[in-house]
C-alpha cells in the first residue's frame, strides 16, 4: 500500500526543543543555530595554524608533486601516491594561493569540513540530536581533525565516504535516479584519491547484495522449496569464497625480512585456494538459477538493492582487471614508465582480461536500464579520464589508474607495510584515540540485541520521514519511500571496516579514519536517539539539572578512587609525607563518592529506570566527548611534530624547520635571497626537496647514484642524515660547526606480539598500570621508559633518524654566533690537505656478473711470486686467478654456509681476504664459516682449520678478514670479531696471539687489514679505533706495541668500510680509506706522503676501495668493490727526505 500522510508526520518521540524557532518571528530553530556553532569550530580548528607543523614522511611526495604539476612540469598517475585528485586539487590550492605548508594543507581542510556539513543530510536518518553529534563527534575527532590538516587523502575520501553512504539510503529510501548519479560521483571521485575505493565499494556491493537476499527470502516464492536451496547454495558460495581469498592472502604476506608471516597457510598446495574459489563461482551460479526458478526475474528488477549492485558492479567492474592480470601472472603496470615499455604481449595478455570485463560491464548495463546506465557511465568515465590523464596530459594515466592502482595495492598487501598485529587498529588505535565512536558502537549494538535490529527506532521528522512501524509496501512504484536499513548498513559498515583493514595486509595509522567514519554516523544514531527518546518535561521537573551537577561530581571523584587503588602508590601504604598525601586524596574521593551516591539516589529515586540508564548515557557521552576533544586538541595542536602521537607512523622532528630558518638567514644574510650553495643528502631529500623548492642552488649530494665528494668542502651549509655521517667527516673534517637534530621519529611499537601472559603481567603490575595510563592520558612516557630501561628524555628517542646541519666555520666568522663560538682559527679542511695526487690505472679488470672474470664486490687481492694475481671475489664465493697481464687463469669455489649444514671444502660464505705464501700456495680466509682454507696455486685444495667461536681457543674465529703471510710462511689472520691477531704456521699450527677489545697500545676494535714488511714488523688497520698499529717481533716469539698512528679516515662502521694495508719493498704504507674513496700514502712512521682517487667510476676514480697489493715492480692492484673490479696502477717514484714524491 502507498505511504498516507499520517506515516511522515507521526513522531514517537518527545519533542527535544531542537525544531523549534530560536526567535517568535525567525525561522531559524536552535538546531540550526547549534549546527552552525559546530561549523564554526571546525572551520576553526581546521584552518588554524596549518603552517608550523613539519611537512610529514608521507606528506611530502604528495606535495612536491603537486608543486610540479602547479608549475607546469605535469603530472603522472603513480599508485604509490595514491589517486590523481589530491595532486589536482593541491595544484590549485598552489595557484590560487602560493605554495607553501599552508595551502597545501587549505584542501584538506576544506573537505573535512564538508564532511562536518554534509552530516546535515543525514537528519532524516540520524534524527535531528543524532545528525547534530554525529557532526560534533566528525569535528572533535582526533583521526578527523588531524588528517583534516593533513597532505593525505584520507580528508578526501572522508567526504566521498559520507556521500556514499547518504546516496545509498536515499535511493533505497526513494529510488529516486538523482541519488544513482550521487553514488556514482562520489564513487569515481573515491577510486580517482585512493585504493581504500575497493574496500568500500565491497563494502557497498556486499551489505546491498545481503540486503537484496533478505529482502527477497522475506517474499512469497513460486516454487517455495527452492527458496532453501537458493540460500543454500548461497551461503556455501560465500563462504567457500571467503576461505579461498584469505587464505591466498594470508599465504603470500611476508615479514619485513622475507619470511612468511603465516608458515603453516604459506606451506599449503596452491591449488586448494583456488579450489575453494571454483566452488563458489559454480554454487553462485546454481543460486542465480534457483532465484530465477523460484522467484522470478521481473520481481528481481523491482527491487532498489537490485539496482544498486549492478550499477555499482558494472561500473567498477572493469577496475577489478589487475586480479585477473596478476592471477595470470602476467605484467601489471603501476606508473606511465611500465605502460609505455609493454610489450606487444604484454597488451595483448591485457586486452584478453579489459576487453571481456568492459563488454561485460556495458551488456549488463545497457540490460538493466540502458538510459540511466549510460548517464552513470558518462560520469563516471569523464571524471575518471580527466583525473587519470591529467587534463589530457598524459595518456598512460588511464591505464595505470584502470589496471595499476589496484595492481600496486595487491602487491602492498603482501609487502606488508608498516608490519603491524592485526590488533592494531582494536587494541591500539581506537583505545587511544577514538574511544567515544567506539563506546557508541557497542551500545548501539547492545541496544539491537536487547530489543532488535529490525526495529530500525530511527527519529522521525515532520513531512520527511518515514515513520518506522508503518506498514511498507515495497513493490514497483518507485515513487513509494520504503523503509532504509540505516542501522543495520552502518553497523556492518563499521564492522566489515574494522574486519578488512585489520586483515589487509597494510596498516597504517591514517586508516583508522576509513574506521572511525561509520562508527561515528553510528554512534550519532544511538546518542540520538537516546536524547530524543528521553523525557525532558520529566528531567526539568524532577531535578534533573541537580543530578547531572551530582554526577559532574562523582564522575571524577570515583575516577581519582580508582587511581589511587590500582595506581602504583596506594593510599595506607606508609607514614611518608608523600604517602599520607595520597592516602589523604584518596579519603578526600571517596567520602566524595559516598556522598554524591547518596544525593543522586535521594534525587533519583522516584526515576524510571529507562530514564536513569538514558541520563547516565548522556552524562557519559558529555565526559568522554571532553576527553575526545582534549586528545583531538593535543594531537593536533601540541604534540603535532612529536613521536608520543600513534595516529602518524612516521613523524618529522621539529628540528626540520629550525635548521631550514638558520639556513634560511644564512642565505638572506650572505646572498641577499634564497641563492645559498646547499647541498643535502638522500636521507634528508624528505621533507628538504619540498623545502628547498625555491632555492635554485640546493642539491642531493648522493642521490641518483652519486656519492660525496670533497667538492663538498666548498660548500658552505650541508645537511646529511646519520647514515651518511661517516662518509661526511673525512670530507668536512674540523672546518663545519655540527648541530644535530632530530629528523624523523616513530611512535614506540613495544604493543606488538602481545601476549595474554604480557596482558596478564601487565595488569598485575601497578607500575605498570600507572605508567601506561599516563601515556593514555598525558602522552607521558617517562615512567614506562624508566620501568622497560629506555632512555626517557625525549632528544634521545629511539626509534628516530637523525640529521646534521653542517656549517662552515668562516661562514659563521662571518655572520653571528650560532652557539658554538665565533672561530677565529684558521679552518683546516683536512689533514691531509694539499695531498692529493692524480693517478690514473694502467689496467682495469672485470666488470659486474657471475661470469669467470666478473666480480660482485671482490674484497681482496695478493700477487703471487710470478707476478699473478688472486681475486677474492666475495659475492661470488669464489677465487679467481689471473695472470699479470689480465687474463684468466683460473677459478673455483662456490656457497656453502656451514651454520646451516655442511661447507665442504673448496666452498666459501664471502672470502674476504687472500694472501700467496712463499711457496706459491694460497691462503684463503673464507669469512662468514669462520674458517681458513689452503690451495695450491691452481686451486686445488690442500689443508684448512678454523670454526665460529669467541676465542675460546686458537682455531675459534669470528669473521676473519684479511691474511698476510711473511718470508718465513707464518700465516697472520685478523679475527675481526674476536678482536684479535693469531699467527699460524704454513700448515695451519697455532703458533702465538695478540691482542684483545680495547683502547690501549696492543688492544683493537675491529683489525681488517693486515700486511708484514721485510723487517717482520706486523701493520695492522685498527679500524674503529681509527688508527695503525705497528707490532714488532719479540725474544719470546711474540709480539708487542711498536708504535701507532692515528688515520683521518674509516668514521662510518657500515659492513663495507673496511680498510686494508699494502707494504711496498720501500717500507711505505698504502692504506684503503673505503668510504673516503681514495687510497693514503705513508711513511713506516706514519707521515702523510700522498693520497690519490675520488668517487667514480672512470679509471682514477674508485666507489669502496678494500684489498691493496704491491707487485714486484712497486705497483699497486686495488679492488674496487663496489665498482667490481680490480685495478692496477704504476708510478715512478724516488726517495728525498724521508718523502717519497710521484
Amino acid at each position: 500500500m502507498q505511504l498516507s500522510k499520517t506515516d511522515f508526520t507521526e513522531n514517537p518521540f518527545p519533542s527535544t526543543g531542537l525544531e523549534q524557532p530560536i526567535l517568535p518571528s525567525k525561522k531559524i530553530s536552535l538546531e540550526t543555530i547549534l549546527f552552525i556553532v559546530v561549523l564554526i569550530v571546525a572551520i576553526i580548528s581546521r584552518f588554524s595554524a596549518l603552517e608550523p607543523r613539519v611537512m610529514s614522511h608521507d606528506e611530502n611526495s604528495h606535495v612536491y608533486f603537486s608543486w610540479f604539476y602547479y608549475k607546469g612540469d605535469g603530472y603522472s598517475h603513480d599508485p604509490v601516491t595514491h589517486g590523481p585528485f589530491q595532486f589536482h586539487v593541491v595544484a590549485l590550492s598552489y595557484f590560487l594561493f602560493g605554495p607553501s605548508d599552508t595551502s597545501a594543507r587549505i584542501p584538506a581542510a576544506i573537505f573535512s569540513v564538508a564532511t562536518i556539513a554534509f552530516a546535515w543530510q543525514f537528519r532524516r536518518y540520524l534524527g535531528r540530536a543524532g545528525a547534530l553529534i554525529a557532526a560534533l563527534m566528525f569535528t572533535i575527532s582526533p583521526y578527523m581533525l588531524f588528517y583534516g590538516r593533513y597532505v593525505r587523502n584520507e580528508a578526501f575520501v572522508a567526504l566521498f565516504g559520507v556521500v556514499t553512504i547518504w546516496a545509498i539510503l536515499r535511493y533505497l529510501e526513494t529510488g529516486q535516479n538523482r541519488f544513482l548519479y550521487w553514488l556514482t560521483a562520489a564513487m569515481v571521485l573515491h577510486f580517482a584519491t585512493k585504493e581504500t575505493s575497493f574496500i568500500y565499494a565491497a563494502q557497498a556491493l556486499l551489505f546491498l547484495g545481503l540486503y537484496f537476499v533478505y529482502r527477497i527470502t522475506q517474499k512469497q516464492w513460486r516454487k517455495p522449496e527452492q527458496r532453501w536451496y537458493f540460500l543454500l547454495s548461497l551461503i556455501v558460495a560465500i563462504v567457500g569464497f571467503s576461505f579461498g581469498i584469505l587464505l591466498r592472502n594470508l599465504a603470500q604476506q611476508t615479514g619485513t625480512s622475507g619470511e612468511a608471516l603465516y608458515p603453516k597457510i604459506a606451506a599449503l598446495p596452491q591449488s586448494i585456494p583456488l579450489l575453494l574459489i571454483g566452488i563458489a563461482v559454480i554454487l553462485l551460479i546454481a543460486s542465480i538459477y534457483f532465484i530465477l526458478s523460484g522467484y522470478s526475474l521481473a520481481l528481481v528488477r523491482k527491487e532498489r538493492s537490485f539496482d544498486l549492485v549492478i550499477l555499482l558492479g558494472t561500473l567498477v567492474l572493469p577496475q577489478l582487471s589487475a586480479f585477473l592480470i596478476n592471477f595470470a601472472g602476467w605484467t601489471v603496470p603501476v606508473n606511465a614508465a611500465e605502460v609505455n615499455s609493454l610489450t606487444v604481449i604484454d597488451i595483448v595478455h591485457m586486452a584478453l582480461i579489459i576487453v571481456p570485463m568492459l563488454a561485460l560491464s556495458v551488456g549488463v548495463g545497457l540490460w538493466w536500464n540502458r538510459r540511466i546506465w549510460l548517464i552513470n557511465a558518462g560520469i563516471w568515465y569523464a571524471i575518471f579520464t580527466v583525473l587519470y590523464t591529467s587534463l589530457f596530459s598524459n595518456g598512460a594515466g588511464f591505464f595505470t589508474g584502470l589496471v595499476g592502482s589496484l595492481g600496486y595495492w595487491l602487491e602492498q598487501q603482501a609487502v606488508n607495510r608498516g608490519d603491524q598485529p592485526f590488533y592494531y587498529y582494536a587494541l591500539v588505535q581506537i583505545p587511544i584515540y577514538e574511544y567515544l565512536p567506539a563506546i557508541g558502537c557497542l551500545l548501539a549494538l547492545i541496544y539491537g540485541i536487547i530489543h532488535g535490529f529490525r526495529a530500525n527506532p530511527t527519529a522521525i521528522y515532520p513531512g520527511n520521514e518515514v515513520h518506522v512501524n508503518s506498514e511498507i509496501d515495497t513493490s514497483s512504484d518507485q515513487n513509494n519511500l520504503q523503509q532504509t536499513p540505516t542501522t543495520a548498513l552502518l553497523g556492518f559498515w563499521a564492522y566489515t571496516s574494522l574486519m578488512a583493514y585489520s586483515i589487509a595486509g597494510e596498516k597504517m595509522p591514517w586508516l583508522t579514519v576509513h574506521i572511525t567514519l561509520p562508527m561515528i554516523l553510528l554512534s550519532g544514531w544511538f546518542f540520538g536517539y537516546i536524547i530524543d527518546s528521553f523525557d525532558w518535561s520529566a528531567f526539568k521537573n524532577k531535578k534533573g539539572w541537580l543530578s547531572i551537577g551530582i554526577l559532574a561530581i562523582l564522575v571524577p571523584a570515583f575516577i581519582s578512587t580508582l587511581r589511587s587503588l590500582l595506581g602504583d602508590n596506594p593510599p595506607f601504604a606508609g607514614r611518608s609525607l608523600d604517602q599520607l598525601a595520597v592516602t589523604a586524596e584518596f579519603l578526600i574521593a571517596i567520602i566524595a563518592v559516598i556522598g554524591c551516591a547518596v544525593g543522586l539516589y535521594l534525587v533519583l529515586k522516584d526515576w524510571l529506570s529507562k530514564q536513569i540508564r538514558r541520563i547516565l548515557i548522556i552524562v557519559s557521552f558529555v565526559i568522554l566527548a571532553a576527553l575526545t576533544f582534549r586528545t583531538a586538541f593535543t594531537a593536533s595542536y601540541i604534540n603535532y611534530d612529536r613521536a608520543t602521537e600513534f595516529l602518524v607512523y612516521a613523524h618529522s622532528g621539529p628540528g626540520v624547520k629550525i635548521a631550514l630558518e638558520q639556513i634560511e638567514q644564512i642565505s638572506k644574510r650572505m646572498t641577499g635571497g634564497l641563492d645559498l650553495e646547499i647541498r643535502y643528502d638522500n636521507e634528508t631529500s624528505y621533507p628538504y626537496w619540498w623545502y628547498f623548492r625555491d632555492y635554485p642552488n640546493a642539491e642531493c649530494f648522493n642521490c641518483y647514484g652519486k656519492e660525496p665528494t670533497r667538492e663538498l668542502r666548498n660548500v658552505p651549509v650541508i645537511l646529511a642524515g646519520d647514515l651518511n655521517y661517516g662518509k661526511l667527516t673525512p670530507i668536512v673534517s674540523d672546518a663545519y660547526y655540527q648541530f644535530d637534530f632530530i629528523r624523523i621519529w616513530w611512535p614506540i611499537e613495544d604493543y606488538d606480539d602481545l601476549t595474554w601472559e604480557r596482558i596478564s603481567s601487565t595488569l598485575r603490575s601497578p607500575e605498570l598500570r600507572e605508567a601506561i595510563f599516563r601515556i593514555w592520558f598525558y602522552r607521558d612516557y617517562t615512567r614506562y621508559l624508566e620501568l622497560t630501561n629506555h632512555n626517557p628524555e625525549l632528544q634521545n628517542w629511539s626509534p628516530s633518524g637523525r640529521m646534521r646541519l653542517y656549517i662552515r666555520k668562516d661562514v659563521v666568522a662571518q655572520l653571528w654566533d650560532f652557539g658554538s663560538g665565533i672561530s677565529t682559527e684558521p679552518v683546516f679542511l683536512d689533514p691531509y690537505e694539499n695531498k692529493q695526487v692524480a693517478r690514473t690505472a694502467d689496467l682495469v679488470i672485470g666488470t659486474q656478473g657471475s661470469a669467470p672474470g666478473q666480480f660482485k664486490n671482490p674484497r681482496d687481492v695478493a700477487v703471487a711470486p710470478d707476478g699473478s694475481l688472486y681475486v677474492a671475489d666475495t659475492l661470488n664465493h669464489r677465487i679467481q686467478h689471473f695472470s699479470a697481464d689480465g687474463t684468466l687463469l683460473h677459478v673455483w669455489g662456490s656457497f656453502a654456509d656451514q651454520s646451516k649444514g655442511d661447507a665442504p671444502d673448496g666452498t666459501f660464505y664471502e672470502p674476504w681476504g687472500v694472501a700467496v705464501g712463499p711457496d706459491g700456495t694460497v691462503y684463503v680466509t673464507d669469512t662468514w664459516n669462520h674458517r681458513i682454507q689452503r690451495f695450491t696455486a691452481e686451486g686445488e685444495f690442500i689443508y684448512m682449520w678454523g670454526f665460529f667461536g669467541q676465542a675460546e681457543t686458537p682455531y675459534a674465529l669470528w669473521g676473519p678478514r684479511d691474511i698476510a703471510i711473511d718470508a718465513q710462511g707464518q700465516v697472520f689472520i685478523t679475527d675481526t670479531g674476536n678482536k684479535r691477531i693469531v699467527v699460524y704456521d704454513a700448515n695451519g699450527a697455532y703458533i702465538t696471539q695478540f691482542g684483545s677489545v680495547g683502547f690501549e697500545l696492543g688492544q683493537f676494535d675491529e683489525p681488517v687489514g693486515i700486511a708484514v714488511d721485510s723487517e717482520g714488523r706486523v701493520f695492522i688497520a685498527d679500524t674503529w679505533n681509527q688508527r695503525i698499529q705497528v707490532m714488532a717481533p719479540d725474544e719470546s716469539g711474540g709480539y708487542t706495541p711498536l708504535m701507532n698512528w692515528d688515520v683521518d679516515a674509516w668514521y662510518g662502521e657500515s659492513l663495507d668500510n673496511k680498510p686494508y694495508l699494502a707494504v711496498d719493498s720501500l717500507g711505505t704504507v698504502y692504506v684503503s680509506d673505503p668510504e673516503g674513496y681514495r687510497i693514503l700514502h705513508f711513511s713506516n712512521t706514519g707521515t702523510i706522503i700522498d693520497y690519490f682517487g675520488d668517487f667514480g667510476t672512470a679509471s682514477n676514480a674508485f666507489s669502496l676501495p678494500n684489498g691493496l697489493c704491491v707487485d714486484a715492480e712497486g705497483g699497486l692492484w686495488i679492488a674496487d668493490s663496489a665498482n667490481h673490479r680490480v685495478m692496477h696502477f704504476v708510478w715512478d717514484t724516488v726517495q728525498q727526505s724521508g718523502e717519497f714524491i710521484p
